[in-house]
Formats: structure tokens, C-alpha cells, sequence
């Protein structure tokens, strides 16, 4: 289908340009008839009237031929860009673009040929025509239309036409012929001599500079050492100056061939135009560059004043920041370590904003390529950034709640440990065998989170329990007069608040005691445990009781 549309596009386009030659034909053909009735008004004129008529009539013809002339546009002659005449008529069956484009081949092919002699150049008149000859070759005939059209007789319009075409057969000859040529092939052979001296200057120029790199420039490269660190030693430093040295090599080579080739092809007037064009593609792109530049600098200037007020506002709030986050500023409910997480926040939401206010003062930003990219990079980043942008808000929200400081003992999940790091993705503990777990963010509101170092901030500090059991026929008083001497003995537990007993549990054959602690040693609770552990054990075996199960019983019954 679509190729059927196609070639009828094609037939209607040339079913036009048919349409459009015959058009041009019918009016050349009209314009012959109006002046052949001048010719034949003329004709009769010359039979029958007398001269003071035939002036009047000279008048009104040359008036008939400049209206014409205002509405018919000539055909020109033009050779090597230069309007050399122009023809209204046509000849023996060839309209006037026929007729220009053979005058401009034959004079072309003359011109350019390696001899030239324009003394045989004459006017031969016919009975119709006058035909303007060189050698034995019609460069153009000229009718009495032409003349008619030209306001000159045929024989004057000849003559005018051999002086103008006689000229430019010299000019051509000078620019093609065998002198010109010889002389163009001096000039190259010259042109590609120097420039081959300039290549070997070039290299021998280079080579000396790599000898001096090699020689450490008469041994004065030292080390580039900042701040007693070394950025680069001597062989570094050496490379890359040998790097640079190839770089101006080539760099040198570039221009030669940039001045010597457009130079050596502009000798000849065959490749002329290539060295123009040559010129244009490197011109080209570095004016439109330059071009770009000074049209684009009063967006340049309103952007760097954007970004310089913008820099500005941000070190304000900075300083706010810091200064909050030191204690140096209070500001009521609004604590010490949200100033940090709250700056960035700004930071983001004011970048966010002046991006959207630079977006159109950018080169290129309301062309198609620079949306379409736009767009591609905004889908990979809301593709690939689901569970980061999850992250970040989990951190902002955890960041407000203050679920835990850093330095707290904390218990998230099934981890548990010292908080080292919090930012805005994961939080990092670092557990009792030293080893640093990394929790998402995004986890850590899906899970159960204990902070044991908050209770100790209160004041009392955290509760350490252990659970024990004993059988019924074992006094209460005594087992827990046990468990508190156990906690009493334990150092990393408080004297006050004292250490209470919990009766959990009546089982069928034993009763569930729990011993509680209060502690501030939230940093080390497995030391805490194992301690309290240790004490209760001694405490029972001083007093003959043995934890020989689930139930502690007398040692006693066991030996009896």
C-alpha cells in the first residue's frame, strides 16, 4: 500500500513537471509570435511608409519589446559563476535553455583547452542568422529575434556577443591552460617539498624534546609530593611528559597539513572548490560554535548567578545546621541530631528547584534528542531506584521517629548489637562476637525494634531477667532469698532500684521464678547475663542446692 502510494506520488510530481515545461514552451512560443508580428509590422512598414512614420513606429516597437522584456525573464549564460549574456529566442527548434547550454559547453571545452589562438574568431552572416564562429566551431548564432529582443541589429548583436565571449575564452585559458598548468605544477612540487622539510624539522624537533624527558631534564624532575603524600614520582612524571610530547607531534602535523593542503589544492582551479569546501567543514562547526556561545552567554549569566545565590543560601542553612547540631543553637522539639538529616533534605528540595529553574536556560533542552534522553534516563532511574527511594524514606522516617541514637544497644528483628552507623539507607550494628550486620532501612519499620540504652537514659536503666525453677517442697523464701543474693553479687547490676523476684508460673511439679535486675551496662548485656548466671549458680551450690535439670532440688534427697 505504501508503495503504491509512493508511485503515485512520484507520477502526480512528474505529471507536474510536465505540465510545468509545456507551460514554458507555450509562452516561449507565444512571445516568438508577438515578435514575428513586429517583424512583419515591420516588413510592411518598410514597403509603404514614409520616415516621418518610421520613427514613430521605431518608438512604439522599442516600446512593444521593453514591455516584453519586464515580463519575460531571459535565460542567462553563466560560466564560472559569471553572467556573461542573455537569450530570449528560440532557434531551429531549441528554446533558449537549449541554446544557452550548448554556447556554455562549446565555449567551456575552448577555453579550457591547452592551446588557444581567439584571433580566428569571426562572424560568418547567413541569410538568416549571424553566427558567431571560432575556427570552424558556431559558439552561438544570433537571428533577427535576437536583435529585435536586444534592440540592435543582428550584425551588432553578433559583434557585442564575440567581444564578450572572446574575453572569457582568455579568462578560461588563463586559468586552464598548458601555461597555467605548468605553472601550478611548480608551485605543488614546491608546496610538497617544503612540507616534507617541515616533517622532518618536526620529528628531529621532537625527538630533541624526548631527549630531554629521558634525561630527566638535566636532572631537575623531582617527585610531586602534597602534604607528604606522593602524587607522582620521576617515572610518572616522565611518561607523561613524553605522552604530551606525542600529543604536540601530532598536534604540529595537524596544522601543516591544515595550511599546506588547502594551499596546494587551491593551484589548481579543478580542485579550487575542494579546498573551499575543505575549509568550510572545519570553519563550519567552529563558527557555528562561536556562533552559539554569544548567543547563548546572557542564559550563561543568568545561570551563574542562579548557582551563586543558590551556593549561597545553602552555606546559610548549613551553618544553621551545624550550629544546632553542636548545641551552640536550641530550638524547642526539634532535637540535636535532626539538624544533619534535615539540611539534606533542604540541600535536595533546593537543588531540586534550581534544577527545574536552569531546565530551559540549557543548550539544547527544548530539542527533540534532549527530551527524548531526558526521559529514557528519568524511566531507568524510576525503574532501577524503587527499592532505594524505599530506603530513603524509611531512613527520613526512622531519622524523626528516633527509634535509637548511634551508640545505643538495640535489638531489631533477630539482630541485635550497637548502632555504629545510621544514614539515610541501611543502619549498621555491630553484634557481641564483633561482627558488623547491615540492616535496610526499609526492614527496620517491618520489624520489632528494642532499644535497651533508652531506658538508661531515663534514669533507672534497663531490666535483666533470667528465669529458674524449683520443685514445691523447696521454700519460696529460700530460693528467692538465693536469686537476690546471686543479683546483689552481680556488679553490673544496680543496688537501687534493688533486684526483685516474679513468681511466673505454678507448674504441676514446680514453681517459675524470675530473678530482675536493673542495669546501664545496655553497651555489654550478654556480660551482664553471664555474670548474673554465674552468681546464682555459686549461690545455689554454697547452699548444697544443684541444677541437675529443669528443677533444682537438695542435695540430700538426691543422696539419700
Amino acid at each position: 500500500m505504501i508503495l503504491m502510494m509512493w508511485w503515485a506520488l512520484i507520477g502526480s510530481a512528474q505529471q507536474v513537471d510536465s505540465v510545468r515545461q509545456r507551460m514554458d514552451s507555450l509562452q516561449y512560443a507565444l512571445q516568438e509570435m508577438k515578435m514575428k508580428e513586429l517583424l512583419l509590422r515591420n516588413a510592411l512598414d518598410e514597403s509603404g511608409r514614409g520616415a516621418r512614420e518610421d520613427s514613430l513606429r521605431k518608438v512604439e516597437q522599442k516600446h512593444r519589446i521593453d514591455s516584453l522584456r519586464q515580463i519575460t525573464p531571459g535565460v542567462p549564460l553563466v560560466i564560472e559563476e559569471d553572467t556573461l549574456l542573455y537569450i530570449y529566442a528560440s532557434l531551429g527548434g531549441d528554446d533558449p535553455a537549449h541554446r544557452v547550454e550548448a554556447v556554455a559547453r562549446k565555449v567551456t571545452q575552448i577555453g579550457k583547452s591547452l592551446k588557444l589562438t581567439t584571433d580566428s574568431m569571426h562572424i560568418f552572416e547567413s541569410e538568416y542568422t549571424a553566427d558567431v564562429m571560432c575556427g570552424e566551431i558556431v559558439l552561438i548564432r544570433v537571428s533577427d529575434l535576437d536583435g529585435l529582443w536586444n534592440g540592435m541589429s543582428r550584425r551588432e548583436l553578433a559583434e557585442q556577443q564575440m567581444r564578450i565571449l572572446s574575453v572569457e575564452i582568455e579568462k578560461l585559458h588563463a586559468d586552464y591552460g598548458l601555461e597555467a598548468k605548468l605553472t601550478g605544477l611548480g608551485w605543488a612540487v614546491f608546496l610538497i617539498v617544503v612540507q616534507v622539510l617541515l616533517f622532518l624539522l618536526t620529528a628531529r624537533f621532537i625527538r630533541y624534546l624526548r631527549k630531554l624527558v629521558l634525561e630527566g631534564v638535566n636532572g631537575r624532575l623531582k617527585p610531586l609530593v602534597v602534604k607528604g603524600y606522593e602524587l607522582m614520582n620521576v617515572y610518572q612524571e616522565e611518561h607523561i611528559l613524553l605522552l604530551l610530547t606525542r600529543i604536540l607531534q601530532i598536534f604540529l602535523v595537524v596544522v601543516q597539513l591544515f595550511i599546506s593542503l588547502p594551499l596546494l589544492f587551491s593551484i589548481f582551479p579543478e580542485t579550487e572548490k575542494f579546498t573551499w569546501n575543505m575549509i568550510n567543514y572545519v570553519w563550519s562547526p567552529l563558527r557555528d560554535m562561536v556562533v552559539s556561545i554569544v548567543r547563548y552567554f546572557p542564559n550563561l549569566v543568568k545561570i551563574v548567578v542562579i548557582i551563586y545565590v543558590v551556593r549561597w543560601v545553602l552555606r546559610g542553612f548549613r551553618h544553621l545546621s551545624d550550629e544546632i547540631s553542636v548545641g551552640h543553637l536550641k530550638i524547642d522539639s526539634f532535637y540535636q541530631d535532626w539538624a544533619v538529616p534535615t539540611y539534606h533534605i533542604i540541600r535536595i528540595f533546593i537543588i531540586a528547584f534550581t534544577l527545574v529553574v536552569l531546565w530551559p536556560l540549557l543548550p539544547g533542552s527544548d530539542s527533540v534528542v534532549f527530551k527524548g534522553v531526558s526521559i529514557f534516563v528519568a524511566a531507568l532511574f524510576s525503574l532501577g531506584s524503587t527499592t532505594t527511594i524505599g530506603n530513603l524514606i524509611s531512613g527520613i522516617i526512622i531519622t524523626y521517629m528516633r527509634p535509637f541514637l548511634v551508640g545505643d544497644y538495640v535489638r531489631i528483628g533477630e539482630q541485635e548489637g550497637e548502632v555504629i552507623e545510621k544514614n539515610a539507607f541501611i543502619t549498621r550494628l555491630k553484634d557481641i562476637k564483633g561482627n558488623v550486620v547491615t540492616v535496610p532501612n526499609n526492614s527496620i519499620l517491618s520489624m520489632q525494634t528494642i532499644n535497651y540504652t533508652a531506658a538508661v537514659r531515663d534514669g533507672k536503666g534497663s531490666v535483666v531477667h533470667s528465669v529458674f525453677t524449683f520443685t514445691y517442697h523447696v521454700p519460696r523464701e529460700t530460693v528467692e532469698a538465693y536469686l537476690l543474693e546471686g543479683a546483689a553479687r552481680t556488679e553490673t547490676i544496680e543496688k537501687d532500684p534493688k533486684p526483685f523476684v516474679l513468681y511466673t508460673a505454678l507448674e504441676d511439679f514446680y514453681t517459675r521464678y524470675e530473678i530482675n535486675g536493673y542495669t546501664k551496662a545496655t553497651d555489654r548485656l550478654f556480660a551482664v547475663y553471664s555474670e548474673l548466671h554465674k552468681n546464682i549458680i555459686d549461690v545455689f551450690h554454697e547452699h548444697d542446692l544443684d541444677p541437675t535439670s529443669s528443677h533444682f532440688i537438695k542435695m540430700q534427697e538426691v543422696k539419700s
